[in-house]
Order: C-alpha cells, then sequence, then structure tokens
C-alpha cells in the first residue's frame, strides 16, 4: 500500500533507496522515472500515491525546466517522460486535454481526462499546474494504470441503447420524468467494475427535490442501476 509521502533529499546519498524501497512494488522503469525527477527537483520533490490505484496521487516540486512552449506541449512531454508512473501508454492518445485556464500567481492550469478507446474512464483525470516559466510545480489526480490490459486490449460495446438507458435512469430517479431539462447520457469505462466496465452516466434536472442534479450510472451490458449520485 503506497499512501505514504515519500520526500527526496538531493544532499542525502542514500535517499533515493529510501525512496524506492518505501514506495514499494515498483517496476525498474518506474524507479528510473522517479530518479529522474529527483535529480529534476532535487529537495523540493515530493509525491504521495493512491492508495488504490498505486499511481502518484500528488507530486509536488520544480518537476521540469522552464519553458517557453505552450501549457499543453509541457503537459504532454511531462506525461511521456512519466507515464510508466501512471501506466499510460501513449499519453497523447490516452490522455485528454479538457481545459487550460489561469488562475491567480500567474499560474497555469493543464487539466486532461483518461481516455480508453476514445472514450472516457470515469473518475480518472489529472491537473497539471506550471508558473509563467513553463515550470511544472504540482501534478494532482487519479489515474488507474493498465486499462488496455484489463480490458484485452480491444474496445466493449453496449447491449442496450441510449434511449434505454434514459428510461431506466428515469424510472429509477428520485423526480422520475419530472425533469426541467432534457437527460444527458454519457459513456463512460468504469475503471472498478469486472467483465465489462462500460457505462452509461445519466444527467438529470429536477428543481423540485433537494438535489436538483442527478447523475446515474447504468451498466451498458445489463442495464443494472450501478450508482445514484446527488449533486
Amino acid at each position: 500500500m503506497r499512501i505514504i509521502t515519500v520526500l527526496f533529499f538531493a544532499a542525502i546519498l542514500s535517499s533515493s533507496i529510501t525512496t524506492v524501497s518505501a514506495a514499494g512494488g515498483l517496476s525498474e522503469p518506474e524507479k528510473r522515472v522517479l530518479q529522474q525527477l529527483k535529480r529534476e527537483a532535487g529537495a523540493t520533490f515530493a509525491i504521495h500515491w493512491h492508495s488504490k490505484t498505486n499511481t502518484p496521487s500528488l507530486i509536488t516540486g520544480q518537476l521540469t525546466k522552464p519553458s517557453k512552449y505552450p501549457p499543453e506541449w509541457i503537459a504532454y512531454k511531462f506525461l511521456n517522460q512519466t507515464k510508466a508512473l501512471y501506466g499510460l501508454r501513449n499519453p497523447k492518445i490516452n490522455m485528454q486535454i479538457t481545459e487550460i485556464k489561469e488562475i491567480p500567481d500567474n499560474t497555469v492550469q493543464v487539466r486532461l481526462q483518461h481516455v480508453l478507446y476514445k472514450t472516457p474512464v470515469w473518475g480518472d483525470e489529472l491537473v497539471i499546474q506550471m508558473d509563467d516559466q513553463g515550470v511544472i510545480n504540482r501534478v494532482e489526480g487519479k489515474l488507474t494504470p493498465h486499462l488496455e490490459e484489463k480490458t484485452f486490449n480491444r474496445p466493449m460495446y453496449a447491449a442496450i441503447s441510449k434511449k434505454k438507458a434514459i428510461a431506466i435512469a428515469l424510472a429509477s430517479s428520485q423526480g422520475g420524468s419530472m425533469q426541467v431539462e432534457d437527460p444527458k447520457v454519457d459513456m463512460y469505462y468504469h475503471p472498478t467494475i469486472a467483465g465489462t466496465p462500460l457505462i452509461y452516466v445519466v444527467s438529470l434536472k429536477n428543481n423540485e427535490f433537494e438535489h436538483k442534479y442527478q447523475k446515474i450510472l447504468i451498466h451498458s451490458l445489463s442495464g443494472r442501476v450501478i450508482e445514484h449520485r446527488n449533486l
């Protein structure tokens, strides 16, 4: 379980060995990436591991050199260098930029959605933060590794239609058919569902109830309601 925070101190020769063993279960490519990040960031480097996915949930420090390239180029270069840590085959294909925005203190955030076979992965995204010199100083989020292997390297297909998924969602929702907006339905891969992890996420809105917005997760093969989420 790699939930510990690992601090690298460049002045201590043995720290890299301690870090690798503390992270636990790392492959040789992952160890090499950590060593590379340590050399770049020195004593500013810190990493937290996600307890369920065993991928980094937070990396901080001066992680890259200054760059005049656009934020998206900087973000993809970092992910190419660290893809072993996140279990990504090809970040340009597996990670889709959904937002680039400036926040206070001359900081730019690049938000990326994890994608599998051109379909987003439910709950999987990263936010890469960089300063006005193009130096990445924070990477935060959750990624589920090696999803291609878990799906036998081939895309999956739904057995029920989007129309059927909406009907199931309306039948199970608090508001029933009393919606103030047309339901919206999207398809996702759910990273923790075994077998066929393809799901529909139906978004509903009803002003008559305490929770106006609902997202209902429906299995695309069986039509089973997996989760109600009130927003």
